[in-house]
């Protein structure tokens, strides 16, 4: 393979794909996989897994996966007019709705259109400062009736994306639409590349999952399919370098990726990682001998899939690596390609090392099948 970090990422942020419809992205990661990997293969509900390096039965098993959907929408209902009423897939930042562009994935191909707003120059008090609820929305796609909107392609259940096409910025940083998270099928694509046709000591598995932002669920048949020993989770993490983020924590964009010690669903503690203390000290150490900058982060709010992951077989060690990214699950996120390269970089040297310096007794080997 020859890896391009950069066009890489631009090529998969051109792509569409809400939750239950990563096949566009699914259908460019899985060869550039191939041509590196032992075996690749895509699950029932699309999840597409590559096996890499060890084949001995006996061999830790490591899998790395990052998920390939991001937030949107999904078309509810067609008003007579045409107007296209619509629900949120996933948690797009509702206050940057109106007047935002969409792309609809209609069965005759992709529908542009602008979630409408009222017109400022009617609008009255509050009306010029709030954001709507999602049910007093619509989409104007320019269709002049529901029959209109049927012929263009577009029905209830079409998927909607937001609209903003990827430009780089200064400090080599990246603006766009899913960040969260193409930055991790980036990195992904990266250690396949550095570790093609390579001998590890480990059986390394890197899975691009799908339906994280509807359920955070959607790669556990993988999991179950793998049965792995450690998983390490690459996803985006908000960057606390924004004027309204700056006294919150410290992990901050150019600075290298976050180490996971905690993260949790904002509404609650039902779901989320507690990353065991061995762990945070490994991949710090790793960073450290090769000299990659890395960062802790504490992030309630985060959520990843490795919440439900941990839980299965006889409990599963994780471990999270995170980009720092601004504007999270807005259609104007920015990162830095430095930050992804060094992950990907870390990765590399991770699932190079030797099985016995990995953070597993005897007694955290997966059970028998």
């Amino acid at each position: 393979m020859s890896f391009d970090t950069r066009s890489t990422l631009m090529q998969l942020l051109s792509l569409d794909a809400i939750p239950g419809h990563e096949t566009i992205v699914a259908d460019v990661i899985e060869p550039l996989l191939a041509q590196g990997a032992i075996s690749t293969h895509r699950d029932v509900l699309g999840n597409v897994i590559a096996q890499f390096g060890s084949q001995d039965p006996d061999a830790l098993r490591i899998m790395v996966f990052a998920h390939m959907d991001e937030v949107g929408f999904m078309v509810r209902k067609i008003e007579q007019n045409g107007f296209i009423r619509f629900e949120r897939v996933g948690g797009p930042a509702q206050i940057t709705m109106s007047g935002s562009t969409v792309n609809l994935q209609g069965s005759k191909g992709s529908v542009p259109g602008c979630i409408g707003i009222k017109s400022y120059h009617f609008s009255k008090g509050d009306e010029r400062t709030h954001q709507p609820a999602i049910d007093q929305l619509w989409i104007d796609i320019g269709a002049s009736s529901k029959q209109d909107a049927l012929a263009m392609g577009v029905n209830v259940g079409t998927p909607i994306t937001l609209n903003n096409p990827p430009r780089k910025l200064g400090n080599n940083l990246v603006c766009s639409k899913a960040l969260d998270n193409r930055l991790g099928c980036t990195a992904l694509l990266g250690l396949a590349d550095k570790v093609a046709g390579k001998s590890l000591d480990v059986a390394l598995f890197i899975v691009a999952a799908v339906q994280e932002e509807f359920n955070i669920r959607g790669i556990l048949p993988a999991v179950n399919a793998i049965r792995p020993d450690l998983t390490i989770g690459i996803d985006i993490t908000p960057s606390c370098d924004t004027p309204d983020l700056a006294d919150y924590a410290d992990l901050v964009i150019n600075q290298g990726p976050g180490i996971t010690c905690l993260n949790y669903h904002g509404r609650g503690t039902l779901a989320g990682l507690i990353t065991s203390p061995k762990v945070v000290q490994w991949l710090e150490t790793t960073a450290e001998q090769h000299h990659i900058p890395v960062q802790r982060e504490v992030a309630p709010g985060v959520i990843t899939e490795s919440g439900y992951i941990q839980l299965q077989q006889d409990g599963i060690l994780c471990a999270g690596l995170s980009i720092p990214c601004r504007y999270t699950h807005s259609p104007s996120e920015v990162a830095s390609l430095s930050d992804l390269q060094h992950c990907i970089d870390l990765l590399a040297h991770l699932v190079a090392a030797k099985a016995e310096t990995f953070p597993l007794t005897t007694k955290e080997r997966r059970s028998p099948q």
